[in-house]
Parts: C-alpha cells; structure tokens; sequence
C-alpha cells in the first residue's frame, strides 16, 4: 500500500531559513559588544581585557552552534532544532543588552563598590525573579490551557506546529489568563531604568561613563523582555516538543 505522505514532507528547510537569520543576529550583537568592550574597558579605562576576549569567545560560539545544529537536524524541520537556533539568537542579543549593556558595567566601570552591588547584585537578582517567574506562568499556560491541544497538529504520524498560527494562539491564550501579571511586567520594566538613575546621581564619576549608563538603562528592561522571550521559546519548542515526542512516539515538526 503507498504511504500517505503528510504536509511536513512538502515544506520547506525552516531551520536553514531560521538558521541563516540567527547568524546575522549572532555577528552583529556579540560582536559589536566585544569592540565597544575592548574601546571602553581596555582602553579607556584600563580596568580589564576580559570583557572583550569573553565577548570574542560568545561570537564564535553563538555562530558555529546554529551552523552545527543545521548539520544535525538538516531536513527534518524538527521543532527542538528550530527552537535552539532561535534561542541561540536571542541569547545574542541578551548578551549584548543583558550582559554587556547592563552586568559589565556594574562589574567592570569605575564606581564605589556599594552602588557596584546594589546595581549588580539587583540586576541579577531582578532577572532570576523573572526568569522564576515567567517560567511559572508559561507553564501554566501550556499545562492547563487549550494550547497545545489546538497547536500542535496530528497529520499522518507526524505532530506538526505551524509557526505564525502557533505563537499567535499562544499569545491569545497567555493573554487571557493573565492580566494582572502583565500589568506588573510594565512596572518591572519601568522600576528598573529609574534606580539605575538614581544610583548613577549618588555617584561621583559620571563623565566617560554617560554612555555606558545609557546603554545599562537601556539595558535592564530589554534583557528582561529578552529572558523572557528565551523562556517563553524553551518551553514551547523544546520542552513540549520533546515531551510530545516521548509520549507519543512522533516527530514534532515545524511549518509555516
């Protein structure tokens, strides 16, 4: 009897797209961190050359791991692959806001050692209560809601997670369940910029430094929404997926 072959066997290489995608974002971000690294605390401060050579390590890494995972799961648009590429993307871009933008300079700009740990033990502080956070209420979200059920297709021995539609449904139903939680994202997001201020004004050295605090205030919100982001995708295309995968003994591939 000829086998019925399923919509995913006639999609296109997602991981090559989202691949091809994550490397731009994966040059751009880590590296530009390691030149203003090197511009700001090696030569203009002199204060370390760590910064840099660890921004120049995370660019090489952040760009052979999604070439590597194409290699791996080339032509089989699992979802787990198209998950880690697009959490190697993000992590790119949280590097340079999260971790350049906002730790380095609590860590390695010229200021007092106590606003050096209120600001940084505070911002890692800030974002592993997000992280905590966020990961509870996803997981609520995809454990007592109807969003897996309606998302991830069964078609022909294949369990299919049809991107733009997927995440949108995500979006409705994260939505829905939780307006309050969300109304305290905007006051995190709001809170953080403004201490940074205030512990910048009881600082005695605020020349070269005006751009790195800019760059910090910028910082802290952005690689809260990006911490998030990395949760939120871990979740739904890996965790899910891999639990589908176990449980049901079926690929989980992505489409458009």
């Amino acid at each position: 009897m000829k086998r019925v072959k399923s919509m995913a066997e006639f999609q296109d290489d997602y991981i090559f797209a989202i691949t091809k995608r994550a490397l731009l974002v994966c040059v751009i971000f880590p590296l530009l961190s390691t030149g203003l690294s090197y511009a700001a605390y090696e030569s203009d401060f002199s204060v370390s050359g760590w910064p840099w050579k660890i921004g120049a390590v995370t660019t090489i890494v952040c760009c052979l791991t999604p070439v590597l995972i194409w290699l791996r799961y080339r032509g089989t648009n699992a979802l787990r692959a198209y998950g880690m590429v697009m959490l190697i993307g993000v992590f790119a871009i949280y590097y340079f806001f999260g971790v350049f933008g906002y730790f380095y300079f609590f860590i390695f700009a010229p200021m007092s050692e106590y606003l050096r740990w209120v600001g940084g033990g505070g911002g890692a502080a800030l974002t592993a209560y997000w992280i905590c956070i966020t990961y509870r209420i996803v997981s609520h979200t995809i454990d007592n809601t109807s969003f897996v059920r309606k998302t991830f297709l069964d078609d022909a021995g294949t369990v299919i997670f049809p991107l733009q539609r997927g995440m949108k449904a995500y979006e409705k139903v994260d939505k829905e369940r939780r307006p309050f939680p969300k109304l305290f994202m905007y006051v995190i997001y709001g809170i953080a910029p403004f201490y940074l201020i205030l512990n910048r004004l009881l600082s005695s050295n605020f020349g070269t430094t005006g751009v790195l605090l800019f760059v910090a205030i910028l910082g802290m919100p952005l690689s809260l929404w990006l911490a998030g982001a990395f949760v939120r995708l871990y979740l739904v295309m890996i965790k899910t997926a891999s639990c589908i995968e176990k449980e049901r003994k079926v690929r989980v591939v992505v489409a458009g």
